[in-house]
């Protein structure tokens, strides 16, 4: 739960009572649960605790204690789980408590058997004419690209590392209280397993090589050396792993790029020294165009361009239904284009509240002294314009493409040497992006020990082990220290191969 954020609270106090919003004066969880269900089986919608009809402030004591009971509460008594995010705002010397919930993809939500809607600024219970509607609306939504099966997916073609990682972030998040144990009841769950087939959502988000059937998910980021069009490219790398996946390699880019020691994806945002650029709205304008992305269009893309005065991200798909270019910088609902992989994002914690990331871009940006970031719309695709951010190349031009070069080199060096002929051709391209992956990592973060670098990366410790083991062969990394204290680090032939490729270009 968030605290203190003036700008969200501000937004607010400017609506009226709506088929999406609603004051109550006092806390009462039963009045609130039916409320949220109606707002589950309508577009979704926000209730402010604290605030009375005429927008007068009352506030709430023992906020805390109140909102993990209400969280608890719903997950208790609303079924299908709901998607809900509930925040205590601090203004003008009050609290209040704010729940955010997304349109269901699981209609009709049930509170306590009853089943409730919105009409007008009323939340009444359904007759069964209007259940009769709300099923049918769920059969039309299962039709989304997203919950069509995978039909040629299996079982070994899903990233069951990736699930259970999702599953334990899930379960510390705390956003569900009855995640199952097991990754196919999990996926089930989710409504990413259906009658024995992997849905398209799961394919993207926990595949193993995504990319064979959808080759849509593929991420672009290229760095120009001018702003004119078809003026060199000084890096140039395509993205084509899970969603999860690609989301911590590309902001693993920028914390390269900016010589950032603590991981990006980290859920801690409050830094003390000055960045380069604003983190917290990159890494929303990255995870804005994953989840809100067109995937049933195999000419789908997304384009991450920087040029020397300005950061631009493109995703292909319309805005939400309902939602403007004008709207993005005011408070607003958000109704994801693909609920299921955003309701997924939302239970690891990796997008915090919901309808908020643009605003939460622009303060952050307001806050840091950064340019705020302008959205526009041109046919099928969405650009966010960072203006005035840009990657410092002349530091870190071309160090990927060094790595990438000094690990070849090593690798043709041990195979000649005869310690072990056709090394090279035993290691896949999966695994030296994983060798790779190391590399960044140790360059950014040295002296890690094998539990850091898994942790880190995401990765199981076994498997970690076993690619330090075959960069410690080829001369790569060293261990230095005591087993206590130390870690792992870069051996100086391979930094001296990194750094003369980075010359040579």
């Amino acid at each position: 739960m968030k605290k203190n954020d003036t700008t969200y609270i501000e937004s607010i106090l400017h609506k009226k009572e709506s088929a999406i919003l609603e004051f109550k004066a006092t806390y009462n969880k039963e009045q609130v649960g039916k409320v949220i269900c109606s707002f589950l089986n309508g577009k979704g919608g926000q209730v402010v605790i604290g605030l009375d009809e005429d927008q007068q402030i009352k506030g709430v004591i023992k906020t805390g204690e109140k909102a993990n009971e209400i969280v608890r509460f719903l997950e208790k008594e609303i079924v299908p789980e709901p998607a809900v995010s509930v925040d205590i705002q601090s203004f003008k010397g009050k609290k209040l408590i704010i729940i955010n919930v997304w349109q269901g993809t699981n209609q009709p939500y049930i509170f306590k058997g009853g089943v409730y809607f919105r009409k007008s600024c009323s939340t009444v219970q359904a007759n069964s004419s209007q259940l009769a509607k709300l099923i049918h609306g769920n059969q039309e939504r299962n039709m989304r690209w997203e919950a069509k099966s995978a039909i040629e997916v299996e079982l070994e073609d899903i990233d069951l590392n990736e699930v259970k990682s999702c599953m334990k972030e899930a379960m510390s998040a705390g956003r569900d209280i009855n995640i199952p144990t097991d990754p196919l009841l999990f996926l089930s769950r989710y409504g990413l397993y259906k009658n024995g087939d992997f849905t398209n959502a799961a394919v993207l988000l926990f595949g193993n090589e995504p990319v064979r059937l959808f080759p849509q998910v593929r991420v672009r980021i290229s760095v120009f050396k001018t702003d004119k069009t078809g003026e060199k490219i000084i890096y140039d790398k395509i993205f084509d792993r899970n969603l999860f996946q690609t989301v911590n390699q590309i902001t693993d880019f920028f914390d390269l790029a900016y010589g950032v020691s603590s991981s990006f994806k980290s859920t801690d945002w409050k830094r003390n020294d000055k960045l380069g650029f604003p983190r917290l709205a990159v890494r929303e304008a990255i995870l804005n165009a994953i989840i809100h992305r067109d995937y049933s269009s195999y000419s789908s893309s997304i384009a991450i361009n920087i040029y020397p005065n300005k950061l631009q991200i493109t995703s292909f798909g319309k805005l939400p239904k309902g939602i403007t270019i004008k709207s993005l910088s005011e408070d607003h609902l958000s109704i994801p284009v693909n609920p299921d992989i955003a309701h997924l994002f939302f239970l690891r914690r990796w997008i915090e509240k919901i309808g908020l990331g643009t605003i939460k871009m622009i303060a952050q940006c307001k806050d840091q002294g950064f340019k705020t970031p302008v959205w526009h719309k041109k046919g099928n695709a969405v650009t966010v314009t960072f203006p005035g951010i840009s990657v410092p190349f002349d530091y870190n031009e071309g160090i990927s493409e060094g790595i990438s070069e000094g690990l070849n080199r090593l690798i043709d060096d041990y195979s000649n040497e005869g310690i072990s002929a056709g090394i090279s051709k035993g290691i896949t391209v999966t695994l030296k992006e994983a060798m790779l992956d190391i590399i960044e990592l140790l360059i950014k973060d040295k002296n890690l020990r094998a539990s850091a670098i898994a942790d880190k990366l995401g990765k199981p410790y076994k498997t970690i082990e076993r690619h330090i083991k075959m960069l410690k062969d080829i001369n790569a990394v060293i261990y230095e220290g005591s087993k206590r204290a130390g870690g792992y680090k870069l051996t100086n032939k391979l930094l001296n191969l990194i750094n003369k490729n980075k010359q040579d270009e």
